[in-house]
Formats: C-alpha cells, sequence, structure tokens
C-alpha cells in the first residue's frame, strides 16, 4: 500500500511585521479559495475567521501552521485537493500541484511528496497517474479489488517536518488490467489477479470482457466465451464481446453459434470487414453455401481492391457449381494479378470442371512454372490430364502430388484410380489399402478394392471386403451378386445362392443374376427351380445361354413343345445357326414328327456340313421312318467325319443287312 504524499513546510523568518505586499496576497489567496472550501455565506465567514486567527497564531505566537488545501491542474483542468475534496488519479491523468492553501503566506520552506512516485520534492513537478497505477496493481489486495481503486497519499512538510497527509484515490480501470497482463511476463498469474477483480465485481461487465479477452489470446477459448457470454447477457449490444465470441467460436468449433453471434454482429456493426470475414468462414464451415456467399458478396462491396476476398467468393461458387459466376470473379483478380497463385489454380479447377482440359492443364503448367508447386496443384494436374485419356500424364502427376502428400487419402484414392486407369491393377491395390490404413471407414476405397480383387479372381479377398461393405452402404444389390458369384467360384453353393436370392430381392433387375442363380440351382439338383429361374431370365432379356438352358430342361422333362418354342425364340434371336437347327430338328425328333426333325437337320447341314452328330440323328430319324438307304448315307457321312462315331459304325452294317434282306425278298417276290 502507498504511504501517503507529505507537504513539508519551512520557516525561513517569523515576525511579528506584515508587509502590505503580504496582506494583499492573503486576501487575494482567501478571495480565490474560500468558494471551494466554503461556498455558502455562514461557512465563508466561518473560515476567514478560522484563516486570519490560524494566520496571527502562526506568525505571533509562533504555532505550527495548517495547511487547508492544495490546488492542482489535473489534463489542463484546476482542481482542489483537500480532506473534503478527495483526488481522484487514473492511469490516463497526467497532473502538476500548483499551489499550497496554509496559514503561512507564502510557498517558501514547502515540500511535497506524492509518495510512490516522482523525486525527493513533488511540488509544481508533473506527475503521471499511470506510475501510480503501475505500483498499486504491482500491490493489490483483495480489498483494493473490491473497492475498485487504492489508497494513495499525498504529505505536506514545512521545513522538513510533515504537517499533514492527504489522501489520494489511485483508480484502477479495466484497461489497466487489460495492459498489465500482456506486459507481464507471467501471463498466468496476471490473469489469476484479473480473475480475482472479476469475482470481486462481477456486474463490471469491461472487466468481464476483457478477462474474455485475455482469455482468448491465451488460447483458453471456453472460458472466454463463458465471459463473453455473461457481458452479452447483461449487454446484447456489445461489439466487441459479440467480436471475441465470435473469434472463439470458430477456434472451438462451434459454428452455429459462430453463425448466429456473426448475424448479430453484423447487424451492429456493418461495415466492420473483420466480422463479415468471419461470418463467411462460420457458413462455409456449416455447409450454407447461399449465406456464405450472400456475406462474402457484401465483404467484397466493403473492400473491392481485396482480391483474396474474390478469390474466396470464386471459391464458394465452386462448392456451389456457380461455375460462370466463380469464374467471373477469377478474371477480376486476373486483370490485376495475372500470375496470382490462387487465381491460377482456382480458374484452372473452373476449367476443369466444365471439361475445358487443355486450358485447365495451361494455367496449371503456368503455376508449375512459378516454382514449387503442392500436392493439390499435381492433383489437378492428373485430373486434367485423365480428361483427356491421357494416362500416362495423369500417372505421371498423380504420383507427384502422392510424393508431396503421401498421408492425403484423397490424392491416394485418386492415384488408385490413374493406376487402374493404367491397367496396374497389383500396385492400384496397394494404393487402396494405403488409404484405407488411413481412413480404415473409407466406403469408397474398399469397394474399389473389393471390385478389383473380383475383377482378378482373388474371390477369398474380395469376399471379405464385399462382406465388410454390406452393412455400410445402402445399395446393396451389387454386392450380393459379387459374393454370390465369388462363392460359386470357390464351390460354396449354398452360399452361392444364398447370396444370389438377396441380390434379387434387394430390387436388382438382371437377368445375370436370374441366370446365374439358375445354374447354381441345377448345380445342386434344384432342376425344376433352375428352370423356373430360366424361364424368369429368358423373359427379362433373352440370351442363348438362358434358351438352352430352359430348352434341355424342357427335353429332359419330356415338355417338347416347349423345347421347340423354345429352340424357335433362339433362332429369332441368333439368326439362323447350324446348331439351333440340330437341336430344333431333335426336339421334333423326340416328339414324333420325324419329317420336321428331318427337315430342320437337312437345314443345319447347309450351314456346317461337317457336323457329325448332325448326320448320325438324321440318320436315326430316317430309319425310324423307314428309309433305310437315306438312313445309311446319313450314318455313313457321318462315319466318314467321325471314325469314332459309335452309334454310326454300329448301325452302317446292321442296315446293310437290312438293306440286303429287302433286296432278296423283292428278287424272290418276284422269282415267285
Amino acid at each position: 500500500m502507498l504511504k501517503g504524499a507529505t507537504l513539508t513546510v519551512s520557516r525561513n523568518y517569523r515576525g511579528i511585521r506584515i508587509g502590505a505586499g503580504a496582506a494583499v496576497l492573503f486576501m487575494l489567496v482567501v478571495y480565490l479559495i474560500l468558494p471551494y472550501i466554503a461556498p455558502n455565506k455562514a461557512a465563508l465567514l466561518s473560515f476567514l475567521m478560522q484563516r486570519v486567527k490560524g494566520t496571527l497564531a502562526y506568525y505571533l505566537l509562533d504555532q505550527t501552521p495548517r495547511i487547508y488545501a492544495l490546488t492542482a491542474e489535473k489534463n489542463g483542468q484546476e482542481v482542489l485537493i483537500s480532506e473534503q475534496a478527495v483526488f481522484d488519479v487514473t492511469s490516463r491523468d497526467e497532473f502538476v500541484i500548483k499551489d499550497i492553501v496554509s496559514d503561512v503566506l507564502t510557498d517558501k520552506g514547502f515540500s511535497i511528496d506524492v509518495v510512490g512516485v516522482g523525486g525527493t520534492d513533488d511540488y509544481r513537478v508533473l506527475l503521471r497517474g499511470i506510475d501510480l497505477v503501475e505500483l498499486s496493481m504491482a500491490n493489490m489486495t483483495e480489498e483494493v479489488m473490491k473497492q475498485g481503486y487504492a489508497p494513495g497519499q499525498i504529505q505536506v512538510a514545512y521545513q522538513g517536518e510533515i504537517l499533514t497527509t492527504i489522501p489520494i484515490h489511485i483508480r484502477i480501470m479495466a484497461q489497466d488490467w487489460l495492459r498489465y497482463a500482456k506486459a507481464s511476463n507471467s501471463r498466468r498469474t496476471q490473469l489469476e489477479y484479473l480473475k480475482r477483480v472479476v469475482a470481486a465485481n462481477p456486474g463490471d461487465l469491461a472487466l468481464r470482457r476483457i478477462l474474455g479477452e485475455i482469455y482468448r489470446h491465451m488460447g483458453m477459448h471456453s472460458a472466454a466465451v463463458s465471459e463473453y457470454q455473461a457481458v452479452l447477457s447483461q449487454k446484447p449490444d456489445d461489439i466487441k464481446a459479440l467480436s471475441g465470441l465470435l473469434k472463439s467460436c470458430l477456434v472451438l468449433g462451434k459454428n452455429d453459434l459462430a453463425a448466429e453471434t456473426g448475424e448479430r454482429a453484423v447487424k451492429i456493426e456493418p461495415k466492420d470487414s473483420t466480422l463479415w470475414e468471419d461470418l463467411v468462414l462460420a457458413y462455409s464451415r456449416l455447409g450454407e453455401w447461399e449465406k456464405a456467399a450472400e456475406s462474402c458478396q457484401t465483404l467484397v462491396k466493403l473492400k473491392p481492391q481485396d482480391y483474396s476476398a474474390r478469390v474466396r467468393l470464386a471459391e464458394i461458387y465452386e462448392k456451389m457449381d456457380r461455375v460462370a459466376e466463380a469464374i467471373a470473379q477469377y478474371r477480376i483478380v486476373t486483370e490485376k494479378m495475372p500470375q496470382s497463385v490462387p487465381m491460377l489454380e482456382g480458374l484452372g479447377r473452373m476449367y476443369l470442371k466444365q471439361g475445358k482440359y487443355d486450358e485447365a492443364i495451361r494455367l496449371f503448367n503456368n503455376r508449375l512454372r512459378q516454382g514449387t508447386a503442392g500436392a493439390t496443384l499435381h492433383a489437378n494436374l492428373g485430373s486434367a490430364y485423365g480428361g483427356k485419356k491421357m494416362w500416362t500424364e495423369e500417372l505421371k502427376h498423380y504420383r507427384k502430388a502422392a510424393s508431396l502428400a503421401p498421408k492425403n487419402p484423397v490424392i491416394l484414392y485418386n492415384l488408385a484410380l490413374s493406376l487402374e486407369n493404367n491397367r496396374r491393377d497389383s500396385e492400384a491395390m496397394n494404393t487402396y489399402e494405403n488409404v484405407l490404413a488411413l481412413q480404415p471407414g473409407d466406403t469408397d476405397a474398399m469397394l474399389r478394392l473389393a471390385d478389383l480383387a473380383f475383377r482378378n479372381g482373388r474371390y477369398t479377398q474380395a469376399i471379405g471386403y464385399y462382406e465388410k461393405l454390406i452393412n455400410k452402404i445402402s445399395q446393396k444389390g451389387k454386392i450380393y451378386a459379387n459374393l454370390g458369384y465369388a462363392y460359386g467360384e470357390l464351390n460354396k453353393l449354398a452360399i452361392s445362392a444364398g447370396y444370389y436370392e438377396k441380390a434379387i430381392q434387394s430390387g436388382l433387375k438382371d437377368e445375370k443374376i436370374n441366370y446365374n442363380l439358375a445354374v447354381t440351382y441345377e448345380k445342386m439338383g434344384k432342376e425344376k427351380a433352375a428352370a423356373a429361374l430360366y424361364r424368369k431370365a429368358s423373359e427379362q432379356k433373352p440370351s442363348p445361354k438362358s434358351l438352352n438352358h430352359l430348352a434341355d430342361y424342357y427335353i429332359k422333362i419330356g415338355s417338347y413343345d416347349d423345347a421347340i418354342k423354345t429352340y424357335q425364340r433362339l433362332l429369332k434371336l441368333e439368326g439362323e445357326k447350324s446348331g439351333v437347327y440340330a437341336d430344333l430338328g431333335y426336339a421334333y425328333s423326340l416328339k414324333g414328327n420325324l419329317d420336321k426333325a428331318i427337315e430342320n437337320y437337312r437345314v443345319s447341314l447347309r450351314y456346317n456340313e461337317e457336323e457329325s452328330d448332325v448326320y448320325s440323328r438324321m440318320g436315326a430319324a430316317y430309319e425310324k421312318k423307314g428309309l433305310l438307304l437315306d438312313a445309311l448315307n446319313a450314318y455313313t457321312r457321318a462315319y466318314q467325319l467321325n471314325p469314332g462315331d459309335e452309334e454310326a459304325s454300329e448301325r452302317i452294317p446292321q442296315l446293310k443287312i437290312r438293306l440286303l434282306r429287302e433286296k432278296q425278298n423283292k428278287e424272290n417276290q418276284r422269282g415267285s
């Protein structure tokens, strides 16, 4: 605590003679000072009598003089200092004590000490309030914190003897605490002081806001938010508290509160560009691109020459797919800053979105020639070259991008796609695995990896990835179908059939699924179920495979008319082919329509004369009709084409014998 400042008055002489000049001076001082000390007439008369008595007692009776007041000049204004008129000092003040009102009619022998500042004698010396404030803050107590001011003293001495101590109030303002905290080497120590002051003065909103500022500058943003909100609960339009709250919320990721706070702030200070910048950031983080664009448009109007604001607006337009507007902003920047990095890269991205790959490549390469380029630029170049199907250049730039940002999963994913484009499936799979190591939940990478494993016949590996994906994506049909196929290739027919069934139940409409499930059923011995699916597959989209399987089933169950109809559908689908006519002839043969059977066999042989099986079947049809010579000729041709044809080799001698017997019988009949 400060000791009082003492004014010391020393008597150089005493006498009973009072000169005329001294009397005049006395009356002048009384005239000037009395209105302050005794404002009404009664008090004025009382003080006058007391002053006359005291002066006479000092000069005639050698009594110790009394001090009535001090006059001072503070910040250019006259003030009176006494025990009744307490002197307030703040860090903003400068003051000088000019005169002493006492029983002594001159100022000789007097000295003044404003305790804690100045020199040995502060009489008529210019002093600074900030020096008193600094001293008081260094010796702060709980009581002072509650009062809001520190006690100071002015000691008045005469001829080395302290006559009186006059109190002063050293007021510590909120700005002093902020300055004190910023200047301290130990901010945490000073923060504790300020916290105690705020605790003692919870209603001092300025102090609470400054405490919030200190918290924010120290990175203690949660505490800062609490203080700002406390201020705003009492003073909702405190723009400094709103601005600080906005910034702390952005750091904490409280983007909803940041946006709400920013909206309030810009209504109060609509021309503060910093507030608009923070509000744009809050909206952008929330993905509220319309609001972000509107706010950024305002920012551009406030700072039309700030090209970074225009680039930001262009980037927001990018997010909104408002490509033309984005390009317009980039071009404005181009006129003033043709080599601006954000402009070159941003405009290049826009051309990339428009599919103007040559323009994009030109801009990106222009940027590349400026010097060191980052991973994003190489990735964009890779994308542009990929758009032109220049796979080698695409891969070169994606490799460079990945080398600059080896932990960037997006770049690695695109590198893997590029490797696929360059038919480097093994490398692509390794790269997708790196993506999953960085982002285990990346379903796109996992799906690509599963498809690559499937495509390369790594069915066990593909099954592992597909089964992990089942519960992570909504469109499961294709995955079920691929699982069905993979398990089928591993000869796990029951599991395969189960996944095919799930694929169909998921709504996947693909005749291949029905066909594959039908094949699986057939392998499992479920022929009827298989036939139903072959029929369904052929109705969805007729294919030679499904129709052939369906016809075979009809042949097997003896439904020859259905088999014939199916083969006729197959003829319309495939056109006139030897094999279809041969099968159709066989179906007619089984039905007993030998003429139609022979007719179709003959058509079949017109397309392919080398089919021994067709000749053999046609021989059987002729034999059933009793046309033994035609039958023999057909079997003979079959044997010539295929000496291993057992039926032909067996029927030929038998038919020859039968033909000889018929010949003999005819001759015997003619002889008789």
